[in-house]
């Protein structure tokens, strides 16, 4: 029950391209995640499988061995390691595990399951008030995270 209350809400609230005005934003949402074709059949790990190709990023920090399996699919040279990096996953927002990525300008963290039950959308809000994160992209079935220091803090619900 508490998805489906949630999923209404942010439906309430989410636009597509036409409501977003970051040039940065624009471009992931239209170049990117609203290309035709499906990496996965999961929403959520098409997203992830459609943003490593679009930012196609060189080390990455995934505790998860599927998703691993499933990104090594893709792109089979990304450099798992746990030092600064340019993509990081999380399975679930956790404040804890998303203060230990070590991240530069262009990193980009994905976050899964932001909306399983109460606890994890009051980590995800937690995560979206810190003072490095700068843009992020709820899209219901997951959420994307950006420390960019040239954009105003903003935070964009958009529709897949």
């Amino acid at each position: 029950m508490f998805q489906f209350i949630a999923h209404l809400r942010f439906f309430a609230k989410a636009t597509n391209q036409h409501g977003v005005h970051s040039p940065f934003i624009y471009n992931y949402v239209t170049k990117c995640l609203y290309i035709k074709g499906k990496l996965h059949q999961q929403k959520n790990k098409n997203v992830l499988l459609k943003s490593i190709a679009y930012f196609n990023p060189e080390t990455a920090f995934i505790a998860s061995e599927d998703i691993k399996k499933i990104i090594q699919k893709v792109k089979t040279k990304l450099n798992f390691t746990s030092s600064t990096v340019d993509l990081a996953c999380l399975e679930l927002p956790n404040l804890k595990e998303f203060n230990t990525i070590k991240y530069h300008n262009n990193t980009m963290v994905f976050i899964d399951k932001i909306y399983t039950n109460k606890e994890s959308l009051e980590a995800w809000e937690q995560i979206k008030k810190l003072k490095k994160v700068t843009v992020t992209v709820d899209l219901f079935y997951c959420a994307i995270v950006f420390f960019r220091k040239e954009q105003a803090k903003e935070h964009f619900k958009i529709r897949i």
